[in-house]
């Protein structure tokens, strides 16, 4: 009942929620044609704009949430339009951290519930410690290897991009939790 309240009553919460909640499932689309990231991200870019413009007199809360969700998107848009820039699709590394990240997307909504709220933020942040420390391994990895060095690099890259994409999910499910 909580989470329906919130929803009505807060414009920007429901563009946020949904930002998250639906990236979760075009990962694995996206995992296979990095190239089609700007046409998936589109809407969800397009609703985060349209309530940002609507929602006035909001909870500072619902901005931090709605601003938060925003940097996520553009964040993982901007690490699958770089493999699509550098013609490389996921490695291994890279295809499980976004396997943390399709679960931690799937925890969304339970963060505005209020039987599940600490259950599904304690889920998220263990994902997205499992993710950074598979990261950390490979771009340790990448940049100790002195073969490949444009490969290795253009992976490092792509492993930093992806821990900004954690750091602003949790930025925004911590938003998200706290209301």
């Amino acid at each position: 009942m909580r989470k329906l309240w919130l929803k009505l009553t807060d414009a920007r919460l429901k563009p946020a929620l949904r930002a998250l909640r639906d990236s979760g499932p075009g990962l694995g689309d996206l995992f296979e044609s990095p190239a089609a990231a700007s046409g998936f991200f589109r809407p969800l870019r397009a609703g985060l704009r349209r309530a940002a413009a609507a929602a006035t007199g909001t909870p500072p809360a619902s901005s931090q949430a709605l601003a938060a969700a925003e940097d996520f998107v553009e964040r993982l848009e901007r690490v699958f339009s770089d493999m699509a820039l550098h013609g490389t699709l996921p490695d291994a590394p890279v295809k499980e951290a976004l396997l943390y990240l399709q679960r931690a997307c799937a925890e969304a909504p339970a963060l505005l519930s209020a039987g599940d709220r600490a259950g599904a933020f304690a889920r998220i942040r263990g994902f997205s410690a499992g993710a950074r420390k598979v990261l950390a391994l490979a771009r340790a990895a990448a940049e100790a290897s002195p073969s490949g060095f444009p490969q290795n690099l253009k992976f490092s890259s792509i492993y930093s991009g992806l821990d900004a994409v954690f750091d602003a999910y949790e930025r925004c499910a911590e938003v998200l939790f706290r209301i």
